[in-house]
């Protein structure tokens, strides 16, 4: 048995470049900087005297700046060279970390919040496409799944950490952020140097760059099952970003539980993705990738919906489980299914708009989940449930467009 065990988990983690596991590496050092975002809300009411309301507002300003900055960076891969411009990218963030601390007003705290999701979002794209460069399509669903697990893990720990920062005092979370996210950009300069192209290139794969950037691509905006993609997971992203957004302060006021007590929660969610995540995706490579995500959405939003059915601490843990499950059926079969479906188009745009997606996410979820919970705390849980059997309905839609397409290729 315990063979068995390892067996699978060395199957689930072999066959990968190695330029996969540093580029994993570094945006998770990259993500630690998510310690910021899980204690904003609680940073807004509780140290600047913000509403509820107001708290959403500026997480929204956070997630217009992600928008234009996924869009930047999905422009600009191409010109700037994909690994280089997340290293820009990264260094423009740390000094706008320090400077959101330093405003008391609420314009200058919106501006300085815009300015840092502008640079620190950027990075995503450049990321997804260097890896798509280095691998194998084959293993593109495992590289990707790898991507975010390292993503979670780095914004997992980071609120984890966070906790007890906070504690002390908030300044530390984003002194700790500006910290880390140099620590990433430093990290991709050693290993893959300044260069447009990195130097642990082959030539075949700066050749296969630069046909990518001559040739004139398709827009993902005329691949209509993509938008239909986008559009299922939008409606949940609404729903999972309240882990960010009003997800906090109900852990506070409906579980009790403190700063502290919400990092160890978080933790959880990081320790089953590390255990489980990539033994998964490995597991279900042969199942319909479409149904799988359909699934994955319906149980996060499931997890989230069901909170408010009671308010012990077994049944906090319960959701969290149920939520975590859910996500990992579906972002990294998602974010493997995109990255084969650029091949049609141009890859770093195909990024772009799919990280933009989850931008536009965090602009309406926390706005719209903060002026619900200033009316009813359990309002929006509840209809959570609705949207991930709606999603889920769609997902099986798309998945029978797909296969038509499927057969109409064949023929």
């Amino acid at each position: 048995m315990v063979d068995l065990i390892w067996n699978k988990y060395r199957q689930a983690y072999t066959g990968l470049p190695r330029e996969v596991w540093l580029l994993s590496f570094a945006i998770f050092i990259n993500r630690c900087g998510a310690m910021v975002l899980a204690f904003l809300t609680l940073y807004l009411t509780e140290e600047m005297g913000f509403g509820e309301a107001g708290a959403g507002r500026m997480m929204s300003v956070y997630g217009i700046g992600a928008i234009a900055g996924n869009y930047a960076g999905g422009r600009l891969t191409n010109w700037v060279g994909a690994v280089r411009l997340q290293i820009l990218m990264l260094v423009a963030s740390v000094p706008m970390f320090l400077a959101i601390p330093a405003f008391q007003s609420w314009q200058g705290i919106a501006g300085s919040i815009f300015v840092l999701s502008f640079f620190f979002e950027a990075v995503r794209p450049p990321n997804s496409t260097a890896i798509a460069q280095f691998t194998a399509r084959e293993l593109q669903p495992k590289a990707y799944a790898l991507q975010r697990m390292a993503a979670n893990l780095g914004i997992s720990f980071g609120p984890f950490v966070g906790g007890y920062l906070a504690e002390i005092d908030y300044y530390w979370i984003f002194f700790g952020d500006a910290l880390t996210t140099l620590a990433g950009a430093v990290i991709l300069i050693y290993f893959f140097g300044l260069k447009r192209y990195s130097k642990t290139m082959t030539s075949d794969q700066k050749l296969a760059v630069e046909k990518n950037v001559a040739e004139k691509k398709t827009s993902p905006l005329k691949d209509t099952k993509f938008l239909i993609l986008l559009g299922l997971l939008l409606a949940t992203m609404i729903v999972f970003f309240q882990f960010h957004g009003m997800y906090p302060l109900y852990m506070r006021d409906h579980f009790g539980l403190n700063k502290p007590g919400i990092g160890k929660l978080y933790a959880i969610n990081t320790v089953m993705i590390v255990l489980f995540e990539m033994v998964l995706i490995d597991h279900v490579k042969r199942w319909n990738p479409i149904k799988v995500i359909g699934w994955g959405c319906f149980l996060s939003c499931l997890g989230f919906g069901i909170m408010p059915f009671n308010s012990a601490i077994w049944f906090c843990i319960f959701t969290m489980v149920i939520l975590t499950v859910g996500e990992m059926f579906s972002m990294p079969v998602c974010s493997g299914w995109v990255g084969q479906r650029s091949e049609r188009g141009d890859r770093a745009m195909y990024m772009g708009w799919y990280t933009m997606t989850y931008s536009l996410a965090a602009v309406i979820s926390p706005t719209l989940g903060g002026i619900i919970y200033e009316v009813d705390k359990e309002l929006f849980w509840y209809i959570s449930i609705g949207i991930g059997f709606v999603v889920l309905a769609g997902f099986y839609w798309l998945a029978n467009l797909l296969a038509k397409e499927a057969k109409t290729t064949v023929d």
